[in-house]
């Protein structure tokens, strides 16, 4: 006698199976869609930080779009209104404790950015101890713009005597400083100065973990189609019969 396939799936099984499968190929569709997003972003990145430095006059208009990008800013240091945010270091061994110097930059043309001027460690904190970065007069700065980094509920509260804060977030700095800011965003300054601060940009860190993701999606959802199909083996309604 001939065998004959049969399949009789559970209705109410089937219905939940085929959503929860619905669910998974979707989410992972949609990490492949966050993935080609996530290339594209990062290939305008990469291309900003090829571009010719620009005067910040001309970026600042463009808001977020001039992060990334070369700048070159003249103006002067308001070195009274002198800030920090607290940064250690473990790029040159052992950890160092320090500060980044965030110092507020009046534009020639009157607006106000902040800038930060690279990283000291904690025993030069004080700018006597410095006297040689502290430049006075008009000056022209090399860097870019940068966003600022939100805080948190761990975020310890600024310590506003010291004038250190615990996130290198330019409008609470320039609220507590009572500054009047043309961008909420930080001009990160790559010019050295002999006397220091040492300039320290941040690397571009921005994850890129989204094809991990959908194969992981995509794979429950073979696992889950191989537990539906293998619970009606076990239960007899689906293979071969005489």
């Amino acid at each position: 006698m001939m065998s004959r396939f049969h399949f009789r799936p559970l209705p109410g099984l089937t219905v939940a199976a085929l959503v929860a499968l619905a669910i998974l190929v979707g989410l992972g569709t949609w990490q492949l869609q966050r993935r080609a997003e996530k290339h594209a972003m990062l290939a305008q990145i990469e291309a900003r930080q090829a571009m010719a430095a620009a005067a910040v006059e001309l970026l600042l208009p463009v808001g977020d779009y001039a992060i990334f990008r070369p700048a070159t800013a003249t103006g002067t240091f308001q070195h009274k209104d002198e800030a920090y945010v607290s940064e250690a270091r473990t790029d040159t061994g052992p950890t160092r404790p320090g500060v980044r110097v965030m110092t507020p930059f009046r534009l020639t043309g009157g607006d106000m950015i902040l800038v930060d001027r690279g990283w000291v460690p904690l025993g030069a904190r004080d700018p006597a101890t410095r006297p040689e970065g502290q430049v006075e007069g008009i000056v022209t700065i090399e860097g870019a713009f940068r966003r600022s980094a939100p805080g948190s509920t761990f975020t310890p509260p600024p310590d506003l005597k010291a004038r250190i804060w615990f996130r290198r977030n330019a409008p609470d700095i320039a609220a507590a400083l009572g500054l009047s800011l043309r961008s909420p965003l930080v001009f990160e300054a790559t010019s050295r100065n002999a006397g220091g601060p040492e300039p320290l940009p941040t690397g571009v860190n921005i994850p890129d973990n989204h094809l991990n993701y959908a194969l992981t999606w995509f794979s429950l959802g073979v696992v889950l189609v191989v537990v539906y199909l293998r619970y009606h083996v076990v239960q007899g309604r689906l293979g071969y019969r005489q």
